[in-house]
């Protein structure tokens, strides 16, 4: 699954959906994340730094985990100041990996369904935390996402079966998980459409969804999505996301 992360495809999805939706998603993130001057904030899976750049400008401290050498090396080039630090790692390997210093903030976006045992990252974060505001925050794909995106790709092939499951971890993993390691937990949804104009913007979104959007199988589904955008007049697909906020 983590394939699908290189730079160059991650920051054209990341593009490719600002366009598509409004400015909510973020201010829901922000709201969830609740950033503050005195924060020391740890971000699992920082990518291209969506978050984690603004939130650099607000909190006291801020230490990107990511495992891809690559974005590591792409995020490291964007840094904003001095009290923002990118580490090459594995959240998997969170609780072994001596971070330094103790975090008021652990919080993954869109990440942590990559991890091979995301509860035994929750609880890892957990350990992590200090302070009267400690929290971690999760927000991730919630059941109905990308539903019509992948049954329409079922048409052409199969979705590979991980892919298709991605909605459903965080209600059956990571809620659990912190139910078990919090002592409050608090769950919000956000749901919002993804609008493409046009088939040639639908398809970059396809070329960015590597590897389960398959290349060599590009042309069919181009001509697929072609006739369903000429009788809908625009392509969209439907985005949920669950966001979570545990507190010891």
């Amino acid at each position: 699954m983590n394939r699908i992360n290189t730079p160059g495809q991650l920051g054209e999805r990341t593009a490719l959906n600002r366009d598509g939706a409004s400015a909510d998603f973020d201010h829901f993130v922000r709201g969830l994340l609740e950033p503050s001057p005195d924060d020391v904030a740890l971000d699992l899976g920082p990518g291209l730094g969506r978050q984690m750049i603004p939130l650099a400008g607000v909190v006291r401290r801020i230490v990107g985990l990511d495992t891809s050498p690559e974005m590591t090396a792409a995020l490291r080039q964007e840094l904003p100041g001095p009290n923002v630090e990118v580490i090459q790692g594995d959240m998997d390997d969170l609780a072994d990996l001596g971070l330094d210093g103790r975090f008021t903030l652990v919080y993954s976006v869109y990440s942590l369904y990559y991890a091979t045992r995301p509860a035994r990252v929750v609880e890892a974060a957990r350990r992590l935390l200090t302070g009267s505001r400690a929290r971690v925050v999760v927000l991730a794909p919630d059941v109905g996402n990308n539903d019509g995106w992948f049954a329409d790709l079922g048409e052409l092939y199969p979705v590979p079966a991980d892919v298709l499951e991605v909605p459903r971890v965080c209600r059956s993993v990571v809620l659990p998980a912190l139910l078990g390691t919090f002592r409050s937990v608090v769950c919000a949804s956000f749901w919002n459409t993804i609008r493409f104009p046009t088939v040639d913007a639908l398809m970059r979104y396809y070329d960015a969804c590597a590897p389960y959007c398959r290349a060599d199988r590009r042309t069919e589904a181009l001509e697929h999505f072609r006739t369903l955008v000429e009788r809908d007049g625009s392509y969209r697909i439907e985005k949920r996301t669950l966001g979570l906020v545990g507190r010891p």
